[in-house]
């Protein structure tokens, strides 16, 4: 049974551009991934510095293990930088 996973990322004052940058670099390379249905970024159009991650994945494990991957990895690294506040909803 696939998953679906949303995730609201709040940017760092001024770090708008480059939040959004990495996050669909990070969209790039998970639509590769194996398990990977959808991944798509969303911009507030209320709020230009929210963003909404919308993914959906095979399963949860496929999900898990993608955490590990190299994009994933990559993007931590800049994380504290560019995201003041990050809110997950339910996993459906």
């Amino acid at each position: 049974m696939s998953i679906i996973k949303q995730t609201i990322y709040l940017a760092r004052k001024t770090k708008e551009k480059d939040l959004e940058k990495k996050l669909y670099n990070l969209k790039n390379s998970l639509l590769d991934m194996k398990g990977c249905i959808y991944f798509e970024v969303y911009k507030s159009d209320d709020c230009d510095d929210e963003f909404l991650i919308y993914e959906e994945w095979d399963s949860e494990e496929l999900y898990t293990s993608s955490l590990s991957c190299e994009a994933y990895v990559t993007f931590q690294k800049y994380y504290d930088g560019l995201v003041l506040k990050r809110h997950n909803l339910p996993i459906l």
